[in-house]
């Protein structure tokens, strides 16, 4: 497994940002945002040591086999649990939801600040970034349809939702934030069907070998 470094030290997370005038102003997409928004992780300052993060994700049934075969786990916590176990024979763990967004950056999106044109699907954009690597070698998924799994909440996507739903620019690239977050009131109704398109990110628990 590819790891990359993430040096330690302070990182400024959550959602603290301010929106274009043409999107807050916006009478169709302005109380949508908001409620996008109101499902991003708060602003906070954390101090994390140094960790080791793969640089691609990899799908959750490589590492808990089929989604709809699970005896038991129909919650994140149980679901964070399993794959704890599973990852953990190979020296690996979950991020936390801190080292996550530490990873993608610290920044709106983990390109940066700029909302793209279109919705980040296919060749519905202009824009490329999404699908590249991030500031520190992260390999984004770029497509809201798949979701990361974290220690505590599915973080850069929201399952499509906004892009089936047709919402108005920019909703559809929001969940594509790192701060954006998915918990179990979010998909107690397609919990499995949630995890056709989950990955995770493994964190290399210290002074042991990666897979």
């Amino acid at each position: 497994m590819d790891l990359i470094t993430i040096h330690g030290g302070r990182f400024h997370l959550g959602w603290r940002f301010t929106l274009p005038e043409e999107v807050r102003l916006d009478p169709e997409t302005a109380s949508l945002v908001d409620e996008c928004i109101g499902k991003c992780s708060s602003e906070r300052i954390v101090a994390l040591p140094t960790f080791r993060i793969a640089r691609r994700p990899i799908q959750i049934s490589d590492v808990i086999g089929d989604p709809y075969g699970l005896e038991g786990v129909s919650t994140l916590h149980a679901l964070c649990e399993f794959v704890d176990s599973r990852l953990a024979l190979d020296g690996l763990r979950l991020p936390t939801e801190d080292e996550l967004e530490a990873a993608a950056g610290g920044t709106l999106f983990p390109w940066g600040m700029t909302i793209p044109d279109g919705i980040p699907y296919g060749d519905e954009t202009s824009f490329t970034e999404h699908n590249e690597p991030s500031v520190f070698g992260l390999q984004l998924l770029g497509d809201p349809y798949k979701v990361e799994l974290c220690r505590t909440a599915l973080k850069f996507g929201d399952g499509g939702v906004t892009i089936c739903g047709g919402a108005p620019w920019p909703l559809a690239w929001l969940p594509l934030a790192p701060s954006f977050r998915l918990i179990d009131a979010d998909i107690t109704d397609c919990f499995p069907e949630t995890l056709e398109e989950c990955y995770v990110r493994p964190v290399q628990i210290p002074n042991r070998g990666s897979g």
